[in-house]
């Protein structure tokens, strides 16, 4: 079964169910959205899920099943991983920024866990959502995955660049 079918998820998550047109002024100003037409943008807007965190309160757990991405309409979210007992933050993000768009794609489970640094609304964009934009508007759909493709390309050309400067400084190290 699909974790956002469960009635939890109804209660917390919200669709906005309106073309919101600061939720649209907003997905204009964003990396992941911002070249895309007004009316794909207008169905993003009707599609997404409102959901405000209180400071320190958990987005979603390193571990869990992924089924989408958010986006920080306003607030702060620090990434944190745990590993072998070793707490590091990954990332501390603010307005603007979004994390989990990988879980659009796959139900791998989370590598992290958000948690939000001060009180914040975001905005959740979630796998059955992109499946209705693909199955009703082809189109639409299309233009969503090629702009959410280019942003993973970049994130993970940013990622090789970090792992690659890393080998190097390690070799010369050891020279």
């Amino acid at each position: 079964m699909n974790p956002l079918q469960l009635p939890i998820w109804k209660k917390l998550l919200k669709k906005k169910g309106t073309s919101n047109p600061e939720i649209i002024r907003f997905l204009r100003e964003t990396s992941v959205f911002g070249k895309m037409k007004r009316r794909t943008l207008t169905e993003i807007a009707r599609l997404v899920h409102v959901r405000k965190y209180v400071e320190g309160e958990e987005i979603f757990r390193q571990g869990e099943a992924g089924a989408g991405f958010y986006l920080i309409f306003d607030g702060k979210v620090t990434i944190r991983s745990v590993r072998d007992g070793i707490e590091l933050d990954l990332a501390h993000l603010d307005q603007h920024s979004f994390f989990g768009e990988l879980s659009l794609f796959s139900e791998e489970r989370r590598t992290a866990t958000a948690i939000a640094s001060e009180p914040s609304t975001l905005l959740g964009f979630f796998q059955p959502d992109l499946k209705e934009i693909i199955e009703t508007k082809p189109k639409l759909g299309i233009e969503i995955l090629l702009s959410l493709t280019s942003v993973i390309v970049e994130r993970l050309q940013k990622t090789n660049q970090l792992l690659e400067k890393a080998y190097y400084k390690g070799k010369q190290k050891n020279v």
